[in-house]
């Protein structure tokens, strides 16, 4: 039996390496699932399911005219609505963002070849009151940072060459999904009043033995004052782009989470800051502001809901609607009021009628 010299066997396992990795790479570069490169090919349909790391991708290389750039309450638009009124939209929704996230997603936007008309995003108040240069999650920097050589953490992916696979086996199969479902969740036995009591009555109960015995620690003030820090990653962007319509919403949270607010001590200085926001966001005349915090048939049935503030998309097609019409938009002149209006109604509300046993 002829042996192998330890040279020769070096050579030959180096050039099965190099031709596996060109495998890997060559199937990922093709069918890119990340679309980092470029849009679908060879049959596939585009498939939004990982915000993370496919956003970079899907803002860079498709083609639209609008985008919905937002958090998980903006996950179930469908971009066939925005259709209706003429929109070539493209949803880039990205559950947890915070404002530096939401920047880079408006960076990339921008750094595409599209000429953009309309974006819409929501504020909420994790957003408002977390540190400024806070993240969500760790970005993979190697599909924001435009560098090529840092490509070789995607090229030569094993978990993207398997979704890389994944892919065409749905385009051979003829079972590809609907970019119009992207990051939709929409069972309906997640909403419901009783799922809503079950998961917060005892904290409900536990935040009212604290404020009977006097206990409610004060919170931090500093975190209401770096709103506007915040802001900042996303009005240079909007200030920058007249040509484009943003479109910003406050969503209706649930009576829950105001509830949940009132019994901690945040409500006042929570309505002080979304007011104080909204204004700041008013200034600009390429924005428009859409408050439904007070939208008072909705957050108060709680079978709207499947946590305290997270919605049904029957919701969402509401907001779409006042968005699409010019309802609920909101004017410098009649914000003091409503935030005035809303803290009385939450202050007023009877909240013992939801946690009667």
């Amino acid at each position: 039996m002829q042996k192998i010299s330890s040279g020769k066997f070096c050579i030959q396992f180096f050039v099965g390496l190099l031709s596996v990795l060109a495998i890997i790479g060559g199937v990922i570069f093709l069918i890119d699932p990340f679309y980092h490169y470029h849009t679908p090919i060879l049959g596939t349909k585009a498939y939004l399911y990982n915000q993370v790391y496919q956003t970079p991708g899907a803002a860079s290389h498709f083609e639209y005219d609008s985008a919905i750039v937002g958090t998980s309450m903006t996950e179930n638009f469908r971009i066939s609505w925005f259709e209706e009124i003429g929109l070539n939209t493209m949803k880039l929704s990205y559950s947890g963002a915070r404002c530096t996230d939401i920047r880079s997603v408006l960076d990339k936007v921008y750094e595409s070849e599209n000429e953009i008309q309309y974006i819409m995003l929501d504020i909420n108040d994790y957003q408002l009151t977390s540190k400024p240069e806070e993240r969500f999650a760790d970005l993979p920097e190697y599909l924001y940072d435009n560098v090529w050589w840092t490509d070789t953490q995607y090229l030569f992916n094993g978990d993207a060459f398997w979704m890389a696979a994944g892919r065409v086996l749905e385009a051979v199969t003829g079972n590809q999904p609907d970019l119009d479902n992207a990051y939709t969740w929409e069972d309906p036995t997640l909403f419901s009043e009783e799922t809503i009591k079950i998961i917060y009555r005892e904290d409900i109960r536990r935040l009212q033995e604290l404020m009977e015995k006097g206990e409610i620690e004060e919170y931090n003030e500093e975190r209401f004052s770096q709103w506007e820090e915040n802001l900042n990653y996303i009005i240079p962007v909007i200030e920058a782009h007249p040509e484009t319509q943003f479109v910003i919403f406050y969503p209706p949270y649930s009576v829950v989470y105001w509830e949940q607010q009132l019994l901690s001590g945040r409500l006042d200085g929570l309505l002080d800051m979304y007011a104080a926001s909204a204004k700041r966001l008013m200034q600009m005349e390429n924005v428009r502001v859409y408050v439904f915090f007070g939208e008072k048939e909705i957050i108060s049935d709680l079978n709207n809901y499947r946590d305290y503030c997270h919605y049904s998309p029957q919701i969402n097609r509401y907001i779409f609607e006042c968005i699409r019409d010019g309802e609920n938009e909101m004017t410098e002149e009649k914000v003091d009021s409503y935030f005035e209006e809303l803290g009385d109604y939450i202050r007023q509300y009877p909240y013992e009628k939801i946690w009667e046993e």
